[in-house]
């Protein structure tokens, strides 16, 4: 969060504005679907033929006298447990790919400290204590990712 935060001078504030538009339309979007679909599978009030298709008439005539407040309250409860699957997603996704990346780092890093077991090319102590802590550092960091994308703690 703070590298955005110290980031954020450096984008200009019309891209910002339009990146917060952005994503406030995408939620109103998915808010006013989530309503009109709640309230399109409702009943119209004096139509007996869809009470009878319903499985319980009592629930059937309740749900017709709900408001569209009480529908907009129910909505936005979907619509924010969708925006938390969401951004779920995205940070597994992200976790994937970073759990990818550092693997293929640690393999580089393993290779490297191999191939400098066997004097291939030539390196001194250093670089092959460099690639020790780096493949080390790595697969810790990648078990880690690898977790997060599992969902695991």
């Amino acid at each position: 969060m703070l590298h955005y935060v110290l980031h954020a001078g450096s984008v200009p504030w019309q891209d910002q504005l339009l990146y917060a538009g952005l994503i406030i339309a995408v939620i109103a979007v998915v808010f006013f679907g989530l309503w009109w679909r709640k309230r399109a599978s409702r009943p119209q009030q004096g139509d007996f033929a869809a009470l009878v298709q319903q499985g319980n008439v009592a629930e059937a005539l309740e749900a017709q006298a709900q408001s569209p407040l009480a529908d907009a309250a129910d909505a936005w409860q979907e619509t924010r447990h969708t925006m938390e699957n969401v951004k779920t997603g995205v940070e597994r996704f992200l976790a994937l790919i970073l759990s990818l990346l550092s693997g293929l780092l640690c393999l580089i890093s393993v290779l490297a400290v191999f191939s400098d077991i066997w004097h291939f090319p030539p390196s001194d102590w250093g670089t092959f204590a460099f690639y020790m802590v780096l493949g080390g550092v790595t697969a810790w960091f990648t078990r880690v990712k690898w977790r997060d994308f599992r969902g695991r703690k």
